[in-house]
């Protein structure tokens, strides 16, 4: 009886390659689930999220080039949003985007305010302008500073669409 609890035991053991499986079955799920997405208006907000190099003076950086809005209740005004905004931060949950943006203000970026994709996916800008060299600047300041915790890819420079 204790032979047969041990083997039973013994058998139930995980090994790689039980992992290996469950992880193949596991990206394939997610495959699929991306294929269907592209195929709704959220792949559709996806795939207009672009990269461009911008050059400004002598300094060269990516910026994402995508269809935002002002967030309600997120710091701004309309008048807030410029062609090009530096973001501090890029959420799923709007309570996380102002808390942020929260922080931020408290760490003396008192132009820091909360933007919005169709998906909805939130942004938190520390500040917005309308010159791609003030931007850059500015993204190389909140770089050096770092006032609050950023997890990649902020910061960056985000250029509203169609503007």
């Amino acid at each position: 009886m204790v032979l047969l609890c041990v083997l039973l035991l013994w058998s139930c053991k995980t090994n790689e390659n039980n992992y290996r499986q469950a992880y193949e079955k596991a990206m394939e799920a997610r495959q699929n689930a991306d294929a269907d997405l592209d195929s709704t208006i959220y792949g559709r907000a996806r795939r207009d999220f672009g990269m461009q190099r911008l050059v400004a003076g002598n300094d060269t950086v990516d910026v994402k080039v995508q269809h935002v809005k002002v967030t309600v209740d997120g710091g701004g005004i309309n008048e807030s949003l410029k062609r090009y905004s530096v973001v501090a931060g890029q959420y799923k949950q709007l309570f996380t985007a102002k808390s942020m943006r929260e922080r931020l203000f408290e760490a003396g970026y008192p132009a820091s305010f909360v933007v919005q994709t169709s998906e909805p996916y939130y942004y938190v800008i520390s500040a917005s302008y309308d010159d791609a060299a003030d931007a850059v600047e500015a993204l190389r300041m909140l770089e050096s500073d770092k006032p609050v915790a950023m997890k990649a890819p902020a910061p960056y420079i985000l250029q509203r669409a169609g503007r």
